[in-house]
């Protein structure tokens, strides 16, 4: 039956009509969308103009290098904003087994948690930190920390395990804020306490390692959830982030002009074309393989063979505390007073006897032998470690960051080989093979700064004398391009000469900073 005009002419207003309200909802959703979109960026600019933001006791007075000096104040602000940072890497090592139940894996898939965030930091050391060379460090910084705590925030809310997984590496390759307070140090810290700030700085470090696996396995043991250990972790970032906004300074760009891919070029050449940092960074692979080695099989033989329960290993941890505070009192004594070459010549067998103490103690169902070494043990590997710092703080002074990128690279791949290594070998014969382990890894460093002397401009040999005493650069690359002086004194910032015997004269010269020496320097690489 043919339809009439009028019904066709109706159902031709509905189709209208239906066509309308799906163009309204469509145009009401776009302008949601848009609406919702100028909102975000409104805000993200309002929150880049708050953080690029510089209270003006933070000003610069005359732009000299006063302005920049590094103060004890300071130093401790940077010590601590790097020990709440570092331990974010850390949390997760107590509460593996907890992290598995609450996602419901395995504990071999919760295993890879660690693993993936010290990934993220291996990228980070290796893509983020030469950015400190050619940036502002202090926005630099402040957005390292606050895109950290942002991604934590994913952490505590992930309702997934691959979530989960995914933010931890982000929070691995964001954490590399410490890695930028050393070249800090090197560069603007009064000569006479050089070393002893960047002494503080390494205890910062560590003592957040500490803390934050004695922080995860109690606060764990007596809270309700996980997440209140990471909550925790939240609030202590927005007081890092709280205290390097108030108080970190403006410093000037330390190579500007400078191009990101150039520097990872020079990151790749350096240690094909400087034995001082390739040395002190082969000592810094070996000794860190050691301390890994040591803490990781540490947490077996304390459960398995002495029987203690997991708080008692937790607590265990506030034996490694006494020598990260002791370090900067050593380091004034001994570090600050001599060449770091003689450092070693005397923290590196010291280690070595205490380490072959504490593993045949140790072996011998004694649980004297894992105290000496972690009180004994970890001094002589922070003073070792500060040893290094001041060394390779002579490399190149416009490139201060891509050195301690080369420098964290090889500490970290260290770490991973002194864990590897020495869990394997733990598995198979016990303390006395992780132990041996450890043993050799510290006569081979030891037979490293033997083989290459202080003076020493090429890779091997004593070229240069004997001389041990103190070799203190003044005022070097303080970011204005200006070298006053390179001199032997005895850490009281008295400077006898300008014969430094290693390169470091030559390195200041054709790195200055000026146009003219950066041009040379990409040339040589």
């Amino acid at each position: 039956m043919a339809r009439s005009e009028d019904e066709e002419k109706e159902e031709k207003n509905k189709n209208n009509n239906k066509e309308a309200w799906w163009r309204i909802r469509a145009r009401s959703g776009f302008g949601i969308g848009v609406r919702i979109g100028r909102v975000i960026r409104s805000s993200a600019s309002r929150l880049v103009c708050l953080l690029a933001w510089l209270p003006p006791w933070l000003r610069p007075r005359d732009g000299g290098d006063a302005d920049f000096e590094l103060t004890w104040g300071l130093t401790l602000i940077y010590a601590t904003a790097g020990a709440l940072s570092v331990a974010n890497l850390y949390y997760t090592t107590p509460i593996l087994n907890i992290l598995a139940d609450e996602f419901g894996v395995s504990d071999e898939r919760a295993a890879l948690i660690p693993s993936v965030t010290q990934a993220g930091y291996a990228g980070g050391l290796l893509f983020i930190i030469p950015l400190g060379d050619i940036l502002r460090r202090r926005y630099l910084i402040l957005g390292l920390v606050f895109s950290t705590a942002f991604v934590w925030l994913g952490c505590i809310l992930a309702p997934t395990f691959p979530c989960f997984l995914a933010l931890s590496f982000l929070v691995g390759l964001l954490t590399v804020t410490p890695q930028l307070m050393f070249p800090l140090a090197a560069q603007y810290a009064p000569p006479r306490l050089k070393t002893t700030l960047t002494s503080v700085i390494v205890s910062g470090l560590v003592l957040g390692i500490l803390v934050a696996r004695l922080l995860s396995g109690v606060a764990t043991q007596y809270a309700p959830s996980w997440r209140t250990v990471y909550w925790l972790s939240l609030a202590l970032q927005g007081v890092v982030l709280a205290l390097l906004y108030l108080f970190m300074r403006d410093y000037p760009v330390a190579g500007p002009g400078t191009s990101y891919g150039w520097l990872l070029r020079r990151v790749a050449a350096l240690p094909l074309r400087e034995p001082l940092l390739t040395q002190h960074a082969l000592v810094a692979f070996l000794a860190m393989g050691m301390f890994t080695s040591f803490w990781t099989t540490l947490t077996f033989q304390l459960v398995g063979v002495f029987g203690l329960p997991t708080l008692g290993v937790g607590l265990f941890a506030l034996a490694g505390a006494a020598p990260a505070l002791l370090n900067p009192l050593v380091s004034r004594l001994l570090v600050s007073r001599v060449h770091p070459h003689a450092t070693l010549l005397v923290a590196l067998p010291l280690t070595l006897a205490v380490v072959v103490t504490g593993t045949f103690v140790g072996a011998s169902l004694s649980l004297a032998g894992p105290i000496i070494w972690a009180l004994l043990g970890d001094l002589g590997l922070n003073t070792a470690i500060v040893a290094n710092r001041a060394a390779i703080a002579t490399v190149d002074p416009t490139a201060h960051n891509a050195v301690n990128s080369v420098y964290m690279i090889f500490t970290f791949a260290g770490q991973l080989f002194g864990t590897a290594v020495g869990n394997a070998l733990y598995a198979r014969g016990g303390w006395l093979w992780s132990g041996a382990l450890n043993i050799a890894q510290l006569v081979v460093a030891l037979l490293l700064v033997i083989a290459r002397g202080p003076h020493e401009k090429g890779w091997v040999g004593w070229t240069g004398g004997w001389d041990l005493m103190k070799v203190e650069v003044v005022a070097a690359g303080a970011g204005d391009g200006t070298t006053t002086g390179i001199g032997t004194g005895t850490g009281d910032g008295d400077v006898s000469g300008v014969e430094t015997g290693d390169g470091v004269e030559s390195r200041l010269e054709r790195g200055s900073g000026s146009e003219k020496g950066r041009a040379e320097e990409r040339e040589r690489v």
